[in-house]
């Protein structure tokens, strides 16, 4: 148990609690980079929900996404960052909480009962109610277009799907 404790000798306390400060500053500015770059990117990308577009996206909306992910990953390389992906799926997460903040104490809406919010995703983060409609309404929306006969009752769902989309800020002409 003593070989636990041992102290390696040429290195101070005082070394290594700079040392261990450093590492925080550092994270701690790291943090705020990319907080501040992903909402630099909302305003660039305006009401465009950019942080949802996937690596596989080809429409023409994500085209402006995909070259500043490109040119985030130059700059990453360049500073030997063994993981760009990582720091890109921050600052989309960080941009989508700024644009869509959860309530506090809002786990889903008034009168959620018992198995609501299972599904896609359930139990591993907790939705605002703007994010779960968006994300909710946006399946939706996708499904229906990739069907090829819909039934007249799901047609006219679908207008109204659209609307409701159009009504929590989304543009479905970049939703393919």
């Amino acid at each position: 148990m003593e070989n636990q404790t041992q102290v390696v000798k040429g290195v101070s306390d005082v070394e290594l609690n700079k040392a261990r400060a450093n590492v925080g500053a550092a994270v701690g500015k790291a943090y705020g980079a990319m907080v501040s770059y992903a909402l630099l990117l909302n305003d660039k990308f305006g009401t465009f929900d950019w942080f949802n577009v996937e690596a596989k996206d080809a429409s023409e909306a994500a085209k402006p996404v995909h070259a500043e992910k490109g040119e985030l990953f130059k700059v990453l390389k360049d500073a030997k960052h063994s993981n760009p992906s990582t720091i890109w799926a921050r600052v989309r997460k960080y941009a989508q909480e700024a644009r869509y903040p959860k309530v506090e104490g809002a786990t889903g809406g008034e009168g959620e009962g018992e198995g609501a919010g299972e599904g896609n995703g359930a139990g591993n983060r907790q939705r605002s109610a703007m994010l779960r409609n968006v994300e909710e309404l946006t399946e939706l929306y996708k499904f229906n277009g990739r069907q090829t006969a819909l039934p007249e009752k799901v047609k006219a769902a679908q207008v109204h799907i659209t609307a409701a989309l159009k009504a929590l800020g989304v543009d479905v002409s970049a939703l393919g």
